[in-house]
């Protein structure tokens, strides 16, 4: 007996313990089902997120349409959820409109700060923890995208999302009874909860949970409430939030099954067990003769069990014995009984039992186990006959289960379909076990049979609803997509067309004539247009190797219609990472340019008035400055005549000369200044090694300031070449120092630091254009300047010195010179203080060659045989002068007043060898004399002077060399005769 009891207890405790497994497993497919379902929510409010923020009233910064935009987003049946709500916030964390708010209202800063600084620095989606709103104080959590403009990360757009619409997903999954389902963030703080989700959201998970919950993404973990309740728990990682969700099982629940079959074993076996002691003991005491049949009977009963009849004990004259004989068979049907009572406890709860022999391959099932295989065959027959029914994909993993070519042991589970007459299928999940056997080949199995088909239909239904609503999502951005003016398309690795919207159809037939369709070519889209065709190859071909860049080009087809937009690619992955193709977002930048050229023509218009307005300003200091040089020049001449009448002409005359040569240049370089301030200085800017530049002045700058100032440099390591007129970057360093050393009357020192200042550094100035540059800081030790002072530091004329000490134009020729270069200046200074101005210049190209060496200029040329000139100048001092020049450096000169006069000599006298010809002249501009000239002799070499810092579409002329008025003598013979020496390069063209 007591085997049977054993064995009907093992079966009843598996079956419990089957159970207690399939809940728990239940648990972990319901904690990664909750996962999926947050996953799907947040993945929503992105897309929705990524789409708004291509819209193009945010792009064009009208933030009242978008508002508008952003609260018809939120009324669509996808998305409208009660507190959900929109906003658009700066990268500095203010908030620019807020759906909870009318647009113009005044709004706070971000409660989330750290969310709207990772976004933009990240330029990916983030997810938020769970926090209390700026202005309702609510619990919510956030997704964030970065909004793009120009491949920068410019605003953050967010949805922020109350918990209690969280906790209503979790609700929506119809947990079972007494299951308790919760989701934290990622730093352990509660969600919400399904129980009691108010008081729960916002609060610390326990520090032992999040322990056990850190290292995995699933699994399982024990806990005990604080009443004492324990829980089994499931949790699963959301994998775009990395939030956790955890559903609890009461361990009652679980543990409820086994009890009470442990119990019912317990209690029915003890008892027949009991009662079977007390008769075999009572009748040992008073027999000892059948003892031996006695326990035949009970060994036939322990072996045959139930089936054993009252026949195996013939009645005897002893009463003990036949009481014996009669206890043994109320056993036997006590037993048969007992097999009956867990039989339909077997069925009640849908589940059937069977046993196997694989020494004679039998199987042995309940009525239960053939009603559910659809099955008549008896006990005892083979497997065959019993899984007739069971679909011909499925018999070699059964027949597999139970035929094992190495030792039978351990536990095995399977799921199959069976079909029935009606043309129904069920789902069937065997269990089973192997039971350990003495004898080699004897192996026996057990277990139980199950109908699965409802729980496997509410699953697939769950899927069929997580589908439905990924479709529902999808047809909503497809809708966006669509409702787009933008030019979206993706495509396959092989450029063939997925997807595009009704914008793209609409413009690709008006730039190619040409209709897209889903599945051809996006090529063909070009055919004909052989250089479309390969930019299209190499954009893409970027693209689809998982570059995502932004560029300007025109498309189309030039014999139809060609257009500028701005492309935008980007890569597609699958949910494993793997590429797949690529799309194309294009705008039309065509508004977007007209308005910043008007904006630029008016900034222009701007700077002219603000011009116009210090022109007042320039005209005393000018004339003040101008009349000083002539009164030079007139007493230099003055000197000369009375040189020449009197009886000596020699040191008073040279003294006169250098006192006129002298004031020519100050002149030039008054003019200098003055071209400078108005920034349009004629600049040469070339790669120029702003460490070996300044150190290189050291010894002018020591004799310019004298032995009371101390010099020093710094040059940081490293430093970058800046792209600059080395002269005119000389003449502003040596201003500066000039302004340092009157600063510092009684000495002080002086320090020019050069540094790299890369591109996004802090402490830039607002105003410096976008790009690396080079910085070099003159500081002094000195008086400083007050802010009134300061404000007008730039401003030409403007001086602290005194009459005669001063000119007003250095600080606004070093600010004309940063313009000009595209660089900026900045003053930074205090009474008592010091000095500081800091100049920054534009980083210089790799490929530029850095400056030549200076001083080539003043070296003596050779002398060169006697050429003719055409001197072509409508100013007759002028032309006296440079032909009286000319003549003295051995040149043979002919002389024109204007530009049709030229081309008079030209025709008299063909074998010039060379035009000096001014720019402004009357009826015909030195430009449109070289033109004409060029027609008649292209390889003619051509010099033309100018008083003028531009000079249009000189650019266009190849081969042109301008020289700026005033200049030396000597420099207009070297230039004139380097220019004959060196080949023509129209010759050589």
């Amino acid at each position: 007996m007591l085997p049977v009891l054993a064995f009907v207890g093992w079966m009843v405790v598996r079956m419990a313990e089957t159970q207690s497994a399939a809940i728990e497993r239940s648990g972990q497919d319901t904690a990664r089902m909750l996962a999926v379902a947050i996953d799907r929510e947040l993945t929503a409010m992105a897309t929705a997120l990524q789409v708004l923020s291509t819209s193009p009233s945010l792009r064009s910064g009208d933030y009242a349409a978008f508002h508008a935009t952003a609260i018809e987003v939120l009324r669509s049946k996808d998305v409208r959820r009660e507190g959900v709500h929109i906003v658009l916030t700066e990268a500095n964390g203010q908030q620019i409109a807020n759906t909870r708010r009318a647009y113009g209202e005044p709004l706070p800063r971000t409660a989330v700060p750290d969310l709207v600084r990772r976004a933009a620095e990240a330029s990916q989606t983030q997810i938020s923890g769970v926090f209390r709103g700026a202005i309702a104080g609510q619990l919510l959590v956030a997704v964030a995208v970065p909004v793009v403009q120009d491949g920068q990360p410019t605003r953050v757009l967010s949805m922020s999302v109350p918990t209690d619409v969280l906790a209503g997903v979790l609700k929506r999954q119809e947990l079972p009874g007494g299951w308790i389902a919760g989701l934290w963030d990622r730093e352990g703080l509660f969600i919400t909860r399904t129980a009691a989700p108010q008081s729960s959201a916002g609060t610390p998970v326990p520090p032992e949970v999040v322990r056990v919950t850190a290292a995995e993404t699933s699994g399982t973990f024990p806990f005990v409430t604080r009443d004492g309740v324990r829980f089994f728990n499931a949790f699963a990682r959301s994998d775009t939030s990395g939030w956790t969700v955890t559903v609890g099982v009461p361990q009652a629940v679980i543990s409820e099954p086994l009890t009470q079959s442990v119990l019912l074993v317990l209690t029915g076996g003890g008892i027949l067990l009991a009662l079977s002691l007390m008769m075999a003991l009572a009748v040992g005491r008073r027999i000892a003769g059948p003892v031996a049949a006695l326990a035949d009977s009970a060994r036939a009963l322990g072996r045959h069990g139930p089936s054993a009849t009252t026949g195996i004990i013939e009645r005897t004259p002893i009463r003990e014995v036949n009481d014996v004989a009669g206890a043994l068979a109320s056993t036997a049907q006590r037993l048969r009984d007992s097999e009956a009572q867990q039989r339909l406890v077997m069925e009640a709860v849908g589940l059937g039992v069977w046993r196997f022999d694989a020494r004679g391959g039998r199987f042995y099932g309940s009525d239960r186990t053939a009603e559910l295989l659809g099955s008549a065959a008896s006990d005892g027959t083979s497997i065959e006959a019993w899984i007739r029914n069971v679909s011909a994909d499925y018999r070699d993993g059964l027949r597999s289960a139970f035929y094992r070519d190495g030792p039978a042991a351990g536990e095995f589970e399977t799921e199959f379909p069976v079909g029935s007459p009606d043309g129904r299928v069920r789902w069937l999940m065997m269990r089973g076990s192997f039971l350990a056997e003495a004898a080699p080949g004897a192996a026996r199995a057990v277990g139980i049979l199950e109908d699965v088909t409802e729980r496997r239909r509410a699953h697939e239904e769950q899927l069929g609803e997580l589908v439905g609503r990924h479709a529902a999502d999808r047809r909503l951005f497809a809708a966006i997509i669509e409702s787009s003016t933008d030019l979206i398309v993706a495509v396959d690795q092989d450029l063939r067309i997925l997807l595009f919207n009704g914008a793209y159809q609409r413009e690709i037939e008006s730039l190619y004539g040409r209709r897209p369709e889903i599945g051809r070519s996006l090529l063909d889209l070009m055919d004909g247009v052989p250089d479309a065709i390969d930019r299209a190859r190499v954009l893409w071909g970027r693209a689809l190797a998982g570059e995502t860049f932004t560029i300007v080009e025109e498309i189309g087809n030039p014999a139809l219609r060609r257009q500028r937009f701005e492309l935008a690619f980007g890569t597609m992955v699958d949910s494993s990472g793997r590429r797949i193709g690529a799309f194309r977002i294009a705008r039309d930048i065509g508004e977007r340019e007209r308005t910043q050229e008007a904006l630029r023509q008016a900034e222009e218009t701007l700077h002219q008035i603000r011009k116009m307005e210090a022109i007042g300003q320039l005209t005393g200091g000018i004339a003040h400055d101008f009349n000083n040089l002539l009164q030079a020049i007139g007493s230099a001449l003055f000197l000369i005549q009375a040189g020449q009448d009197g009886a000596s002409t020699g040191a008073g005359t040279a003294k006169a000369l250098d006192l006129a040569t002298e004031a020519v240049k100050k002149g030039a370089t008054l003019t200098q200044h003055l071209l400078a301030f108005s920034r349009r200085q004629r600049l040469e800017p070339k790669s120029v090694n702003v460490g070996a530049l300044v150190e290189g002045m050291s010894g002018l700058l020591e004799r310019t300031l004298g032995g009371t100032i101390r010099i020093a440099t710094e040059s940081a390591s490293g430093l970058w070449a800046a792209r600059v007129d080395p002269n005119q970057l000389e003449m502003a360093i040596l201003n500066l120092a000039i302004n340092a050393r009157d600063a510092m009357p009684d000495g002080g020192a002086l320090t020019i630091a050069t540094a790299n200042c890369p591109a996004g550094s802090a402490g830039r100035p607002a105003d410096l254009a976008p790009g690396d540059c080079v910085r070099i800081a003159v500081a002094d030790t000195g008086q400083g300047m007050g802010e009134e002072v300061a404000a007008r530091a730039f401003e030409p004329f403007f001086t602290t010195k005194g009459v005669g000490h001063g000119t007003g134009l250095g600080l606004s020729m070093v600010h004309g010179l940063a313009a000009q270069s595209g660089g900026t200046v900045t003053l930074d200074t205090a009474p008592g203080r010091g000095t500081t101005v800091t100049l920054y210049l534009p980083r210089a190209d790799a490929q530029d060659a850095t400056a030549p060496a200076e001083g080539s200029m003043g070296k003596a040329l050779p002398p060169q045989c006697s050429a003719t000139i055409l001197v072509v100048e409508d100013e007759v001092l002028v032309r006296m002068g440079t032909a009286t020049v000319l003549e003295q450096a051995g040149f043979r000169i002919m002389e024109a007043s204007s530009g049709p006069e030229a081309l008079e000599v030209m025709e008299r006298e063909p074998e010039v060898d060379l035009v000096l010809t001014d720019y402004a002249m009357p009826g015909m501009t030195g430009l449109e004399l070289i033109r004409a000239l060029r027609t008649r002799r292209p390889d003619l070499p051509v010099l033309m002077v100018t008083g003028y810092a531009e000079i249009p579409k000189a650019a266009s002329v190849d081969g042109l060399v301008i020289m700026q008025k005033p200049y030396r003598a000597e420099e207009l013979v070297g230039r004139i005769r380097r220019t004959l020496a060196a080949p023509s390069i129209l010759a050589a063209q």
